[in-house]
């Protein structure tokens, strides 16, 4: 049974509890128990970095908002010349080398909402698709495609939750939140296209 509280919120078109939480309870009841082996079940690991976004096996239940999910995320420093030390994480996947990679943009600090101290970072991420992609498309089986896949037209945000930043220090536990933007007019031509080809 999971524990009510303002992490959750009821959604009356699903008709059940969603996950909502905020920054400093990712941190508080997610980053920090997993990180002192005491996880709890709601958050799962992933490899977010080991496929395209549209390809990872995605929950499909209503726990999570739709279109949204979050993960744990052990990540790879980009240097392998001094490990665990310095700050890049490598965010290029790592299936082949012509997938794409995640964008990092703004990093802000995460407040503890009762003392106000700085208790982690958030970073938001945006996936962007290599040229090669960008002209054909890849499977699941990792076999290139000239159809559309779907999700691949869509927009993939990610937001990294970490704890503070401390020098020479990399941080590779983190929370991952994916979320995917659906390109409407791609996805109503997508859609008119494929139902002219099977109706003909």
């Amino acid at each position: 049974m999971y524990e009510y509280n303002d992490m959750y919120e009821y959604n009356d078109e699903d008709g059940g509890i969603q996950f909502q939480p905020y920054g400093d309870e990712l941190i508080n009841k997610y980053l920090i128990p997993k990180l002192e082996g005491k996880p709890r079940r709601e958050i799962t690991m992933k490899d977010v970095y080991s496929k395209e976004p549209w390809l990872l096996d995605h929950p499909m239940g209503s726990f999570f908002k739709k279109n949204e999910w979050y993960y744990l995320v052990t990540r790879t420093q980009l240097s392998q010349k001094k490990i665990g030390c310095g700050k890049k994480a490598k965010r290029k996947i790592t299936r082949d080398n012509d997938s794409g990679f995640w964008r990092a943009n703004a990093k802000e600090d995460i407040p503890d909402k009762e003392t106000n101290m700085v208790i982690g970072e958030k970073q938001t991420l945006a996936f962007v698709k290599s040229k090669v992609n960008n002209k054909k498309q890849k499977k699941g089986d990792g076999t290139s495609c000239d159809v559309v896949v779907p999700g691949s037209e869509s927009s993939w945000i990610m937001t990294e939750y970490m704890l503070p930043e401390i020098a020479d220090k990399f941080r590779e536990l983190v929370i991952c939140k994916i979320h995917v933007i659906e390109n409407s007019d791609k996805k109503k031509d997508h859609d008119d296209r494929h139902e002219a080809s099977t109706s003909s």
